[in-house]
């Protein structure tokens, strides 16, 4: 029974250090963090900036219908099309921030440091704004590739 007391009193000295390797260091905690919040400032740049862009499209594409319109549909085709690629490296890098961010890794930093992380109500609407934009520009590319071909 004394031999059973002890081993288990070794698992619960075991059990604590395996979850110490989920830990990360304070370094890259704080490196996370900053990702992180440059990220969400990037982002939100980002997408303000993308707003009147996305609307002088469809304006554009507007245009395109009317008789005395002008119309650059080849010209727009191609911006959209580079807007697309631009977008999906920014929701990627969006991504990688919020993915390598692991609060359960830096706990005792948080806590003790007050490494300060933004609360996921921060940057969580912005995957759906990615979502969003990102459905907004397929439309005008397939509104202006119609117009083209």
């Amino acid at each position: 029974m004394r031999h059973l007391a002890s081993l288990a009193a070794i698992a619960l000295l075991l059990v604590p250090a395996g979850c110490n390797t989920t830990q990360k260091s304070r370094a890259a905690c704080e490196s996370d963090v900053e990702r992180l919040k440059q990220s969400i400032r990037d982002t939100g740049g980002y997408l303000e900036d993308l707003r009147p862009r996305l609307k002088a499209g469809f304006l554009a594409f507007d245009d395109c219908g009317r008789i005395t319109g002008e119309c650059h549909a080849e010209a727009w085709l191609a911006e959209m099309e580079a807007l697309r690629q631009e977008h999906i490296y920014r929701r990627a890098d969006f991504n990688r921030a919020i993915d390598l961010w692991r609060p359960d890794a830096c706990v005792p930093y948080a806590q003790g440091y007050r490494l300060n992380p933004p609360e996921p109500s921060t940057y969580n609407g912005y995957f759906y704004s990615y979502e969003e934009t990102g459905q907004q520009i397929d439309e005008l590319i397939s509104k202006f590739n119609r117009l083209v071909n």
